[in-house]
């Protein structure tokens, strides 16, 4: 019994860990989105030109960059799909 319940403690410090790290990456890439994002062309009546912006945005980041946004970009993406874009 003792050995369950140290394997369930174990497995709920495991998923709040990667809970908190999910949440501090989607906090950065908000911040980084925010303070340095491309606007799309406010000619272009496309649905999906932010983003594609969206898109120009993240990979002109660095890698390092890249990897630290990845909860941002993929909500990002989910967000874009959802509209039906690429």
């Amino acid at each position: 019994m003792q050995y369950l319940m140290v394997l369930l403690v174990m497995a709920g410090v495991i998923v709040l860990m990667v809970a908190a790290v999910l949440g501090i990456s989607y906090g950065i890439g908000h911040l980084l989105y925010s303070c340095t994002r491309i606007p799309a062309d406010p000619a272009n009546t496309d649905k999906c030109a932010q983003c594609q912006a969206d898109r120009d945005w993240y990979e002109a980041l660095p890698i390092w960059q890249q990897n630290v946004v990845t909860a941002w970009w993929l909500t990002n993406r989910y967000q874009c799909a959802a509209k039906g874009c690429n």
